[in-house]
C-alpha cells in the first residue's frame, strides 16, 4: 500500500493566522520539547460538518463515523480550467467517469500548481463552482465532495470581506453542505492522481463539540 499526500502544510498564512509556540525547549534545559500551537478549524486542507452552517442539534466531529471523510472516491478532472473559470454542470458531465452513489468526489483543477496558497491571488484568481454545477454534484448523491480550490465564487473577496461570509453566496455550502453532504476542502498534490477512481482517506481529530477541523488527507494505492 502506498499514501499519496493530498494536503498543503500548515505554517504561517495571512489569511487563516496558524500560530505556533514552544512551552518547553531543550535548550532552555527541558527534558522535552513542547509545541503549542493555534489553528482555526477552517484552515488549510479540512472538513466541514453540517453543524458548521445548520443550528440545532447537527452532529460535531465526535459524533461522526470514523469514515466519514474516507472511502471510494470518483475523480473529475478539471486541470485543463484556469483563471475565474465558472465550472458549469456541463463541464462536470462532460469529464465526470464513474460515479456511484455514496462516492466521495474530487474535483481536480490542481489549482495548487498554477497559485501559490500563500498568494492573495489563490483567492482572487481561482475558478468556483456554479449553482447548476453544485445542484449537479448534489443529484449525484456523494456523501462528501472535495475541491482542490476556493470553490465559491464569494471566496474570491477573501481578502478584503470583512465578517463572516453570507451562506446565500457560499454555494456549494448552500447546496451541498446545508443538504447533508460534507465538504472537504482545499486539497493539494492531485496532479499526482491519474486514476478515474481512487480510496481516499481524511481523518479529522475528534474535537467534541466542533465544527470542523484540518486533515491530513491522502489517496491510498495499492503496490
Amino acid at each position: 500500500m502506498k499514501l499519496i499526500d493530498l494536503s498543503f502544510p500548515i505554517r504561517d498564512h495571512w489569511r487563516w493566522g496558524y500560530k505556533q509556540s514552544l512551552k518547553h525547549t531543550l535548550e532552555a534545559g527541558d527534558d522535552f520539547r513542547a509545541s503549542v500551537m493555534t489553528l482555526p478549524a477552517h484552515a488549510f486542507t479540512h472538513v466541514d460538518t453540517l453543524l458548521h452552517c445548520k443550528p440545532g442539534g447537527a452532529p460535531a466531529l465526535d459524533e461522526l463515523p470514523v469514515d466519514t471523510y474516507s472511502g471510494a472516491a470518483a475523480v473529475i478532472d478539471l486541470s485543463h480550467i484556469g483563471a475565474d473559470h465558472e465550472i458549469t454542470a456541463d463541464d462536470l458531465k462532460e469529464h465526470a467517469k464513474d460515479i456511484r452513489e455514496g462516492d466521495i468526489i474530487i474535483l481536480k483543477t490542481c489549482w495548487d500548481k498554477k497559485r501559490d496558497i500563500q498568494s492573495k491571488e489563490y483567492w482572487t484568481d481561482a475558478p468556483f463552482v456554479s449553482e447548476e454545477a453544485a445542484d449537479w454534484l448534489y443529484a449525484q448523491k456523494p456523501k462528501a465532495v472535495a475541491f482542490d480550490f476556493p470553490q465559491d465564487q464569494i471566496l474570491k473577496q477573501a481578502a478584503t470581506y470583512k465578517g463572516c461570509l453570507p451562506m446565500s453566496e457560499s454555494t456549494t455550502h448552500y447546496a451541498l453542505l446545508l443538504k447533508g453532504v460534507f465538504l472537504i476542502e482545499y486539497l493539494a498534490g492531485l496532479d499526482q492522481i491519474t486514476e478515474d477512481r481512487i480510496t481516499f482517506m481524511a481523518l479529522p481529530l475528534r474535537l467534541v463539540g466542533v465544527e470542523g477541523c484540518p486533515v491530513r488527507a491522502v489517496a491510498v494505492k495499492s503496490l
